[in-house]
């Protein structure tokens, strides 16, 4: 099925954005239903993590920006300084406190708000509709005497891990990521899942594209904050799904897996003694228990048809999947010509920079929160330029490399500092933004964007588009699910870089056609898959903290969600 793109084309066209589509919707949010924000075990035990874990501690610019690691620099890293590691070579994953660090500063808990008597808890990393549908599960050999080896749901109420396996079961998930070596080498990998409910309550059939958004944007702290630690990921998405679900215990067509992360690369072999009978009866082992979510989840067939059809079955699906890397199908992708006669005037990009007295990418986490309000104030075209060029770097994706890239990002510029209002292309191959469009902004840039006040007020508004047809007639539908991964962990680079600049950052849907046609001709046959807004907020808001959150199972299980 993953071959017969029609399914991802025809999701991707009945789940488009118009004028007409969003006006004459009738569908309401039902408050008494909304989905819990935590998942709950039933009859699992928990073991808290420790809450005394390091602050990391790198420039937030150099932390989000220098992890690219192309194969041909693998044996040539470069080496940053961070008080973090507890190693002084290229370090490992040696502590559980090291492992609490990456899990608190990707998606941990950061703010407790309350609102009418109810509390509401807001992670270091944005959702859509602060719905958080990823959930987070940790498959690894053990840390010593702190962590016995297994296969672990992290729950970010009481910041625990909650065993669902024990043993060391990486000789089950190496074959079912196509016996990658980056997993099966790995001391420990993080697998990222959607509960697809807790976001469809909100966003319906679309919601499936909020799976690799929300994502994403975790999945880029996460690379950051590795970063800091000197520890080198790398983003798997070549799996066979069905297996995956089984090992971490998922509800079938409920919950879904969506992604890998092994957390060091460089770790010395260690190889396994577990017999594949014991795999086998894992594998085929009952689901674990969990308190439900809501008094009623609706099903939405178009979102289970879509990840369906991109499912893997075997090893040889799983080998081709990687081989696109090795045969650059992707770079060609990457490297073909984006250029326009049709180009009004060119703006050269200065080269990066870092500023040394810059907040560290641990400050600038907890300071990153959704903005409500744009001042429309100009920001300046050096952070504009700094924003793009190290947004788009550093990647490491399974079936790339990871300097090639899907996403090519179009802006909407309203209040930029030496830049004409109206609508670019930021053009990688030559570091310029291309005007291709006259038009004064702010209103463009707000209608685009559902015609949301706060769009037509942020100083830029970048959409992240993409040929979906030539993805797709490479990677098949699976291809949807990378593509949108790549713009959810792009947007997320982009917001910790605004955030790091002092701006701030909101992400956003859109009229899907409208965007394509305000473009054109520049963008003919391209499709949006994710808008972010910036610029200098109207207010100072507080920044988040390390919270020493235990929420009790009770507290937990009446927990409220909360709609933004």
């Amino acid at each position: 099925m993953n071959n017969d793109i029609l399914y991802s084309i025809n999701y991707h066209e009945m789940t488009k954005h118009s004028e007409f589509s969003v006006m004459n919707s009738n569908y309401y949010l039902d408050w008494s239903n909304r989905p819990k924000p935590f998942k709950v075990y039933k009859d699992l035990p928990s073991f808290p993590l420790p809450i005394d874990f390091p602050h990391p501690t790198l420039n937030a610019i150099t932390a989000v920006s220098n992890l690219s690691i192309d194969n041909e620099s693998l044996d040539n890293k470069i080496q940053i300084t961070s008080s973090l590691s507890s190693s002084k070579d290229v370090s490992k994953i040696t502590t559980l406190s090291d492992l609490s660090s990456l899990l608190f500063y990707s998606c941990g808990i950061t703010r407790v708000m309350r609102f009418n008597s109810v509390d509401y808890y807001m992670r270091a990393a944005s959702a859509t509709g602060a719905l958080y549908p990823i959930e987070i599960y940790v498959v690894t050999k053990g840390l010593g005497s702190e962590l016995d080896a297994g296969v672990y749901h992290f729950n970010p109420g009481e910041f625990s891990l909650i065993a669902i396996h024990k043993g060391d079961h990486r000789n089950l998930l190496g074959p079912i990521a196509g016996n990658n070596t980056d997993v099966t080498t790995s001391p420990v990998s993080l697998i990222f899942t959607s509960y697809a409910w807790r976001n469809a309550w909100k966003y319906q059939s679309r919601s499936y594209r909020h799976w690799f958004w929300d994502a994403g944007v975790i999945v880029s702290n996460l690379l950051a904050v590795a970063g800091s630690m000197h520890l080198y990921p790398r983003l798997i998405m070549g799996f066979m799904d069905d297996q995956l679900n089984r090992l971490l215990g998922l509800d079938d067509q409920k919950e879904a897996s969506i992604l890998i992360a092994a957390l060091d690369v460089d770790s010395m072999k260690n190889n396994t003694s577990q017999e594949q009978s014991m795999h086998e009866k894992i594998l085929d082992s009952p689901a674990p228990k969990v308190y439900p979510l809501s008094s009623e989840e609706i099903d939405y067939p178009e979102i289970w048809k879509a990840y369906n059809s991109s499912k893997l079955f075997d090893s040889a699906q799983v080998s081709k999947w990687i081989s696109h890397k090795r045969n650059g199908e992707v770079d060609k992708l990457d490297k073909k010509d984006n250029s326009n006669p049709g180009t009004l005037r060119q703006y050269s990009l200065p080269k990066p920079f870092v500023d040394d007295n810059g907040p560290d990418i641990g400050n600038t986490i907890l300071k990153r929160g959704s903005t409500r309000q744009f001042s429309r104030l100009p920001i300046s075209f050096l952070t504009l330029s700094n924003i793009l060029l190290n947004s788009t770097k550093g990647i490491p994706m399974d079936y790339k490399n990871d300097s090639d890239s899907f996403i090519d990002l179009y802006l909407v510029v309203n209040s930029v500092d030496g830049l004409k209002k109206g609508g670019y292309f930021f053009n990688p191959r030559n570091n310029s933004i291309d005007l291709i469009r006259y038009k004064p902004g702010h209103n463009i840039s707000g209608h685009l964007c559902l015609d949301q006040s706060l769009f037509a007020d942020a100083s830029v508004v970048i959409f992240m588009m993409t040929d979906l047809k030539h993805v797709l007639d490479i990677l098949g539908n699976r291809g949807y699910r990378a593509v949108q991964m790549e713009a959810g962990i792009t947007a997320g680079k982009i917001y910790l870089l605004s955030y790091s600049s002092g701006l701030g950052a909101s992400g956003s849907t859109f009229y899907d056609n409208e965007v394509t046609e305000f473009f054109s001709p520049h963008s003919k046959q391209k499709e949006t898959l994710i808008a972010i807004g910036l610029g200098i907020p109207s207010y100072q808001s507080k920044p988040g903290r390390v919270l020493p959150v235990r929420l009790t199972r009770e507290q937990m299980i009446n927990a409220s969600s909360t709609a933004s």
